[in-house]
């Protein structure tokens, strides 16, 4: 394996890694329920209906990013 080709392997994981972060969780982490999203006041906040998980509040992009 040459230099340059390690060297891609890198970069697109770096690419991936970022584009992961940066997704918005779709399901609770803890049942699997997938997130509604929150009422007119609040239309930003996504949370599980049986009350385990909100985001952003219990957002965590370490656990959260599909990684």
């Amino acid at each position: 394996m040459a230099w340059w080709q390690l060297d891609s392997v890198l970069k697109e994981q770096s690419e991936l890694y970022t584009y992961y972060r940066a997704q918005l969780p779709v399901a609770c982490r803890h049942c699997g329920e997938p997130l509604r999203q929150g009422p007119p006041s609040q239309p930003t906040v996504l949370y599980c209906p049986w009350g385990h998980y909100q985001y952003p509040r219990d957002w965590d992009p370490d656990l959260d990013n599909g990684m």
